[in-house]
């Protein structure tokens, strides 16, 4: 079973330069079509078939402490992309511009890139679906629309609202609040570790609500290093996921809004490389099948191979390798950042007991 370790929590220095986006009125579509929530569907709307916003890449025991404060966050100024609002045939005199801003929170800047609006009609089809009449990628958008109600759907990452808006015969102009932040993982095995690489690390982040199973919901999984994940601001479990045998380190974190966060996670882990050999220092003897167990008996994992590498949470093991019809072994300590060579000897001393 992971053992829990302590969770240092670092808070970046320097703010992010931020300026908003000039707003206009996209004439192209985005390359690689147009992007979604990463929430599924809204019900009642009708979608453009996507998958996930893409994010934006950086430059058991006590839940680990939360962070009093972080670094004033919002991405830089990219440019916006979208679709043309299908109104070509309707004359100026029948519509009206829409404005529209997102924030992080209400005193916060504009976001000026990263930012999904997809406008929909207010009135619902025969199938209960509405109609996407516009949407834009980037920052702040215009959209010019007829007068009526509309629902406008604002997404961020893993963060978006939908809100209901009525527009008249002149310029309306709007604000949507998504009281969100962003939170950036890494992990190390120890005091002046290096941090791990996203090779053999990978973070899933899960809401403290719970599912129709009574199991923690899932919000991102298979988080790589270094990621700026956009969230919702509240509190979530994350899992440092080192390897795929059994080093796990969980902690509770929590998201700001406005905010960007750095937390690192301490993985009590190491990884040993494994060879059967004939005699002390000798070579590794070819197709070798590997069992690593509990010393309580338990399976953890296995492997094929003459120099398998396994990462395993710190304790103690039973290594088993097979070779033809012999069966050695040997009992090993992992110490957390202590990666290791480990040789089991092919010699009678050392068959195993069943």
């Amino acid at each position: 079973m992971t053992r829990w370790s302590a969770t240092r929590i670092t808070w970046i220095s320097v703010a992010l330069a931020l300026m908003a986006a000039t707003p206009s009125l996209a004439q192209n579509p985005p390359p690689g079509g147009p992007g979604g929530d990463p929430g599924g569907p809204m019900p009642g709307f009708m979608q453009p078939g996507s998958g996930p916003l893409q994010l934006m890449p950086p430059g058991a025991g006590p839940a680990a402490p939360l962070p009093e404060a972080a670094t004033p966050y919002a991405p830089s100024t990219a440019p916006a992309v979208g679709t043309k609002p299908p109104l070509s045939t309707v004359s100026p005199r029948e519509t009206a511009t829409l404005s529209l801003t997102a924030r992080l929170t209400p005193d916060g800047p504009p976001i000026a890139a990263g930012v999904v609006w997809r406008v929909f009609n207010e009135t619902q089809g025969p199938d209960g679906s509405r109609e996407l009449v516009a949407e834009r990628h980037g920052g702040s958008a215009d959209f010019v629309l007829k007068p009526g109600g509309y629902f406008v759907y604002c997404g961020f990452g893993y963060a978006g609202t939908t809100e209901h808006v009525v527009v008249g015969t002149s310029l309306k102009a709007d604000s949507v609040i998504l009281n969100a932040g962003g939170v950036r993982l890494s992990a190390v095995t120890g005091k002046d570790k290096p941090r791990l690489g996203k090779d053999d690390l990978s973070f899933d982040i899960f809401s403290q609500e719970l599912d129709s199973h009574g199991e923690p919901k899932a919000v991102a999984l298979n988080i790589a290093p270094g990621t700026i994940v956009r969230l919702p601001a509240k509190t979530y479990n994350v899992t440092a996921n080192y390897g795929d045998a059994n080093a796990r380190t969980t902690a509770d974190i929590d998201v700001k809004a406005g905010k960007l966060s750095d937390i690192t996670l301490t993985e009590k882990a190491a990884k040993i490389t494994l060879k059967l050999v004939s005699a002390e220092g000798g070579e590794a003897i070819a197709d070798t099948r590997w069992s690593i167990l509990t010393q309580a008996g338990d399976l953890v994992t296995s492997g094929v191979g003459a120099f398998p590498s396994f990462i395993l949470a710190e304790g103690d093991y039973t290594i088993i390798a097979n070779h033809e019809d012999g069966q050695f072994q040997r009992i090993v300590s992992v110490v957390s950042g202590e990666d290791a060579d480990v040789e089991v000897l092919a010699t009678p001393d050392h068959k195993a007991t069943n």
